[in-house]
């Protein structure tokens, strides 16, 4: 179970307000409702470091995607990186400015998304990401784009990669949620941003990939 009151450990200045009933009612109730229809496993959270600025990335493969990380991530509250489009239902912008978003504006580049972020890691709190941009159209993963590497380097952020699998399956682009299903998901080991760094743009991406497909793999097994 998370530390609920340690607050200025878990994510320095959320007020207490937002960590008290988004990161700890609602994460439960969230809990209980993907346990109750999707049967979902959380593996890995020991590997979740404790206390500083944390860059999270993980696969995209429905519009559950978010409430998964959250639900696994606990016990470290972020901001998620996310289109402005996504914030035009009343109930959605609700939802998602109650957890915490940093959105991307029509017109604007992604350099202004990372410049929002950057002050996020800078003041030790955690950012989740897509590397991606957008969700699977087949639960496969995509390319990734090139605004993960950026703020990895300019951030210096820890990377911590998280990976899931069955939410394409039980939300897939385009279509309602199923009501049930089975969903799993894994949070791998934190990678430290000098070694990304030391490797190269190229192979430092590859290798963040190749940590996000195992667990990926890993999570479809323990579900079939």
């Amino acid at each position: 179970m998370f530390s609920a009151f340690q607050f200025q450990r878990r994510a320095p200045g959320i007020g207490w307000w937002r960590a008290s009933f988004w990161w700890i009612f609602m994460i439960v109730v969230l809990r209980v409702v993907f346990f109750v229809f999707y049967r979902m496993r959380c593996k890995g959270r020991e590997n979740i470091p404790r206390k500083g600025p944390l860059l999270i990335v993980a696969n995209h493969q429905s519009n559950f995607d978010p409430a998964i990380v959250g639900v696994a991530l606990r016990d470290r509250p972020f901001h998620g990186i996310a289109r402005d489009t996504l914030l035009d239902s009343k109930i959605l912008r609700w939802y998602m400015s109650g957890f915490g978003v940093i959105a991307i504006k029509r017109g604007e580049s992604d350099v202004v998304a990372i410049r929002k972020a950057i002050a996020e890691l800078d003041a030790g709190r955690c950012v989740m990401m897509y590397p991606e941009g957008t969700r699977s159209k087949d639960g496969n993963i995509g390319e990734f784009q090139r605004g993960f590497w950026l703020l990895m380097k300019k951030s210096k952020a820890t990377v911590l990669p998280v990976g899931f699998d069955g939410a394409f399956d039980v939300y897939p682009i385009g279509s309602k949620p199923k009501l049930f299903g089975k969903i799993a998901v894994e949070v791998g080991k934190p990678i430290d941003a000098n070694e990304l760094l030391e490797l190269g743009e190229t192979e430092g991406t590859a290798f963040v990939r190749s940590n996000i497909e195992a667990l990926v793999e890993s999570s479809r097994a323990s579900i079939t």
